[in-house]
């Protein structure tokens, strides 16, 4: 039988039963087309966009459903919805979609990122809430203080090379902090390694990439198979992965075996094993957790750092605020703001609020699954649909956010007599929610704070000029991915105080 002939036989197969589901009363969305859906109608960029105009075009409810061959899908716009069905009924949406390509034949089922809601999850969280809950995260702010002092150190002697001073920045603190390792070069074989693994997460995860998403039973193709180069790429792909994981973690215990291991999320778990479970298989578990935390936090905070400086450049007078609340630290204290100051700094707080809110990292997050059909305000939610939370959607909400697309942080100072700002708080959705959401947002936070403040008492960032003296206005666009950044910005970096640069430079000596 030819390939041709089997696609088709799968693909009717398939529609055959979505029909069948289809009898129910699904949410609404978009039709789309028989067997295709909405493949040929979907964006291919800035999706998040798109699904918040379907929300309003279908029903103004909160939440869509469409397919895409055969895959249904729903996307909830509103936060409402998201806390209803997530969090409330975070029982059936815990779970992880398992994609053929980007899970099933990489053999991602014990990544934290695609690991079904299962007790194996739950030690993952356990671990990870064991270090980064607000009290434990106290204890990496030394690292996070250090970083960034260097950040901005090197991005005040080169500024051309901002992006590549971001990402050091981020790399350089998760390591050390997962792994007690210590990035000295610009160029690190680890870092390298990691950041490909990204790469390759990000490919074998794209939606719509691999026709194995939509027709799973094309995995069963003899990897020899013409069209089957899939199966061939995801086999190098998942050992790929599994390396990277594999090799800082075995660098740990090789530093402990010698006596001159740095403390580290991954060493502490090490020394201290539940004698209720196997030594192979903490290992393994600690081999999970510690490599997550590189995945999950270097791009995202990356993206944020990025956006904020795009941002101080477009808005010169709330840069010129939040300079005038850094400089009355330094003024008063003769040095540079820590984190212990983040308390006393309201309009940071506020600046911090806007940026997440404006442009959250992840503007649809990591998707959710459910575990077993569900029945909410009417609608028919199949199990194993996968579901969207479209955060960018709830961040721009109207109703919640008045003037959503003006970037404005004094929305988020507080305000009447409860002491309380008039506009929900943006992390309660940028980190996702229920059972899933981010382990690590406070150390996320807290290296966010750093960074921007430190940037703040050094640095002035406007928009460049041409040579004949013109002001270059920036595009506003950005890319379209899990994390979202940015796109390539012109922009012109200048000390703005020595004052601040001689203390940031003090700073550096004395941690050396």
């Amino acid at each position: 039988m030819s390939t041709t002939v089997v696609v088709v036989v799968v693909l009717l197969v398939a529609f055959y039963f979505h029909s069948r589901r289809n009898r129910q009363r699904l949410p609404p969305g978009p039709k789309g087309l028989p067997i295709l859906g909405v493949a040929k109608e979907h964006p291919k960029t800035e999706f998040w966009k798109t699904y918040a105009e379907w929300g309003r075009k279908y029903g103004n409810i909160g939440f869509i459903s469409f397919h895409v061959l055969g895959r249904r899908i729903v996307v909830i716009n509103s936060a409402a919805v998201a806390e209803d069905l997530l969090g409330k009924r975070s029982a059936i949406y815990s779970d992880r979609p398992f994609p053929a390509m980007g899970g099933e034949l990489m053999k991602r089922e014990k990544s934290i990122f695609h690991i079904s809601y299962n007790e194996r999850f739950k030690t993952y969280r356990r671990y990870m809430h064991s270090s980064f809950n607000p009290n434990a995260t106290r204890s990496h702010w030394p690292i996070l203080q250090k970083e960034a002092r260097v950040m901005v150190a090197n991005i005040n002697k080169t500024p051309q090379n901002l992006v590549e001073h971001l990402r050091r920045n981020a790399a350089a603190a998760t390591m050390k902090i997962a792994y007690g390792y210590i990035v000295d070069n610009e160029k690190d074989y680890f870092i390298d390694m990691a950041e490909e693994s990204m790469r390759v997460g990000s490919l074998a995860s794209a939606p719509g990439k691999w026709l194995v998403d939509s027709i799973p039973a094309l995995k069963y193709l003899p990897d020899w198979f013409p069209g089957a180069g899939f199966k061939r790429q995801a086999k190098v792909w998942s050992e790929q992965l599994y390396t990277q994981l594999l090799e800082p973690h075995e660098w740990v215990k090789s530093q402990m075996a010698a006596g001159t291991a740095e403390p580290s999320f991954t060493s502490r778990l090490l020394e201290s094993r539940d004698p209720q479970v196997s030594e192979a298989e903490h290992d393994e578990i600690v081999l999970f957790t510690g490599g997550a935390i590189y995945a999950a936090g270097a791009d995202t905070t990356v993206a944020a750092v990025k956006a904020f400086y795009f941002l101080m450049m477009l808005y010169p007078d709330i840069q010129k605020r939040a300079q005038a609340e850094v400089d009355s630290i330094i003024s008063k204290e003769r040095r540079l703001p820590m984190m212990q100051d983040r308390a006393s700094m309201p309009y940071i707080d506020a600046l911090i609020q806007e940026v997440f809110r404006w442009t959250p990292s992840t503007p649809i997050g990591l998707f959710h699954c459910t575990a077993a059909d569900d029945v909410y305000n009417g609608y028919f939610i199949p199990a194993k649909t996968t579901i969207i939370a479209n955060i960018w959607a709830m961040t721009h909400d109207a109703e919640q956010y008045p003037d959503p697309f003006t970037f404005n942080p004094d929305r988020f100072l507080k305000k009447g007599g409860n002491g309380h700002s008039v506009q929900r708080d943006p992390r309660e959705l940028v980190f996702g929610f229920g059972r899933r959401v981010c382990p690590g947002q406070h150390v996320a936070e807290a290296s966010i704070f750093m960074q921007m403040v430190t940037t703040l008492a050094v640095l002035d960032i406007s928009k460049p000029v041409d040579k004949d003296g013109r002001t270059i206005e920036p595009e506003i666009a950005f890319t379209t991915a899990i994390v979202s950044h940015v796109k390539p910005f012109q922009y012109s970096i200048k000390t703005r105080s020595q004052e601040a640069l001689a203390l940031l430079m003090q700073d550096i000596a004395a941690d050396a």
